[in-house]
């Protein structure tokens, strides 16, 4: 080892010894990790998200740029984007084996103290989870474990399609994560809740924050709404679209309050007028509810560590998975295989969206009902706008199951393993750049997938399979709603049309009679007695008139009734033979 790494593990060795302020560490059992668990669910958020504008997110390369974010050189400093992306993360870094488990909490700050002391002999997986997107976070991990510099710019990049990338060291897995929350209600902690805020133009008209004058008035929130964009999509008052909006990280109103994305929001805002229309005609919105949506990565290393990033809902992976690696009987324990610690965390995920299909259900019945009960146009469009939630939450479903496929059906072809020094540092010389640009295009890891995870995968599948089944199942019944809904309006209007025809019939010969009494001709026989001989010319024939039209109109019917009678004739003929 060179004497200046030397001199500097000495100094880093020194700091620890004299630095009271590292994280405590807790053993599975004792009290302080218990306690940790406990304070977990009831603590407030502590990811805060520094509000960005839409210029500088999501990060967009230059044409012809550089493929990928190189975490090794300090150019991420010419990044506004980069720099901006600032989060106080929640970091929980579990070390565990068959017999014991650690569990230690860290911050922005402290992290880079933690990752100096070495993973204990004794537990040999870690999973670090990331709640929130830093990216001094996001740099320091990715030096410290050498992550490839395309899955940091998919990781930065939070709108990256869901799949899987093998890489020598580590495979790197984005996928989204869906689950449902309570919009922030009106008035709560003093604040507007941005759900419910009528579309309105400009925030200094007195119709503008006041609910009942909108019910009274509802034309006065449309005034000047093109020259300012609605409260609750541009909060900071940039002329753009917010990428999230205030909501609960739970369906409890006592749960935090976080920023969210929509699924209108995470596809797209570049249309206020569309956004805010979809968000508040929403198949859930009047149940207060919403969709949550945000991307997780996850890196699956050879050394058999986990590292995943949320962007703010790790506590609702995180703790269903502690509490089993808390428990020495449960298969995570049992097999300390970070491939099936893997299998977990998007076990944990697709269950997120389970509650999501139900509700969105609930949704459908409530919409069917309305439209056998009393069908029309706003049933109609309500039933639009479901079908449109459905595809947009099979777009970001459906790619899950081809990501479990692929890792289901990987398969390695070991290879040497990264040089790294004495402290963890990958050893990089130019000639392996060379070699690895010779190198046959090949599929080059030596990342695992265990026969466990790959059985435990399975499951994982069926749920994948089962939620876009009933997805698929509400899409086809939402047509089958809408085709009901123009039936029953159509043969409502033909009922109508037929009234008129009735009314028609009956007048038309009146019309007719009425028009040739009403000429001025000087002799006839109704003379005399105008109002008696016109009901007597007038009443034989309207009665001649409408059974003439009714038997022309009811000529098919009577056929029909005919000929079945004529059979069922025949057939009594036929048995008395017999």
């Amino acid at each position: 080892m060179p004497a200046a790494q030397q001199q500097q593990q000495h100094q880093n060795e020194s700091q620890r010894q004299r630095d009271p302020t590292d994280a405590p560490i807790f053993r599975a059992g004792t009290a302080g990790s218990v306690n940790s668990l406990k304070r977990r669910k009831t603590r407030t958020d502590t990811v805060t998200t520094y509000h960005i504008s839409g210029s500088d997110m999501p990060l967009a390369p230059r044409p012809g740029a550089e493929p990928g974010i190189d975490i090794t050189t300090d150019r991420d400093e010419e990044m506004p984007s980069l720099q901006a992306m600032k989060a106080d993360c929640q970091i929980d870094i579990i070390d565990f084996s068959e017999t014991d488990i650690r569990l230690e909490l860290a911050t922005n700050e402290t992290l880079a103290r933690v990752l100096e002391r070495p993973r204990p002999d004794d537990m040999p997986c870690r999973w670090i989870s990331v709640n929130g997107l830093s990216w001094n976070v996001i740099k320091m991990l990715g030096r410290k474990y050498d992550l490839h510099r395309l899955a940091i710019e998919d990781l930065v990049q939070t709108h990256s399609r869901t799949k899987v990338d093998w890489y020598r060291d580590h495979a790197f897995i984005v996928l989204t994560l869906q689950k449902l929350v309570r919009l922030h209600s009106f008035g709560a902690d003093h604040q507007d809740c941005p759900a419910h805020e009528a579309y309105q133009g400009q925030h200094s008209s007195p119709y503008s924050t006041r609910g009942w004058k909108r019910r009274l008035w509802p034309w006065m929130s449309s005034i000047n709404e093109k020259e300012v964009l609605p409260h609750y999509l541009d909060r900071d008052g940039d002329g753009k679209v917010d990428e999230t909006i205030m909501a609960h990280s739970g369906l409890s109103e006592n749960s935090p309050i976080k920023e969210i994305r929509t699924l209108y929001r995470y596809e797209s805002s570049q249309i206020p007028d569309h956004t805010a229309f979809m968000e508040k005609h929403s198949a859930l919105a009047r149940e207060g509810l919403v969709v949550s949506v945000e991307q997780v990565s996850i890196f699956l290393l050879s050394d058999n560590s986990i590292i995943s990033f949320f962007e703010h809902s790790a506590d609702d992976v995180l703790e269903p998975i502690l509490e089993r690696l808390r428990s020495s009987e449960t298969i995570l324990r049992r097999t300390v295989d970070a491939s099936l610690l893997l299998q977990a965390i998007i076990d944990a995920i697709v269950d997120l969206a389970i509650p999501v299909k139900d509700a969105y259900n609930k949704a459908r019945k409530e919409l069917q009902i309305d439209a056998m009960t009393n069908p029309n146009i706003k049933t109609s469009r309500a039933l639009h706008i479901f079908g449109e939630e459905i595809d947009m939450l099979q777009n970001l479903f459906k790619p899950i199951i081809a990501l479990v496929n692929a890792l289901r059906d990987h398969t390695i072809e070991p290879q040497a393993p990264t040089k790294r020094d004495k402290g963890g540092e990958m050893v990089r010389k130019m000639s392996d750049f060379k070699r690895v640009a010779r190198t046959q295009v090949r599929l080059v890891t030596n990342v695992t997938i265990s026969p466990v995870a790959h059985v435990y995968f399975g499951d994982v599948l069926d749920h994948c399979i089962t939620i876009i089944q009933s997805f698929g199942q509400m899409d086809a019944s939402a047509n089958n709603i809408s085709t009901l809904i123009f039936n029953t309006v159509g043969a409502k209007t033909n009922g109508t049309m037929m009234i008129l025809a009735v009314v028609t019939i009956i007048f038309a010969p009146l019309t007719f009679i009425s028009g040739y009494f009403g000429m001025n001709f000087a002799s006839g026989a109704g003379l005399a007695h105008p109002f008696s001989f016109f009901w007597v010319v007038a009443i034989p024939s309207l009665v001649a008139f409408m059974l003439l039209v009714f038997v022309t109109m009811l000529w098919d019917n009577i056929a029909s009734f005919l000929a079945k009678r004529g059979i069922r004739a025949g057939r009594r003929r036929y048995l008395r033979r017999r």
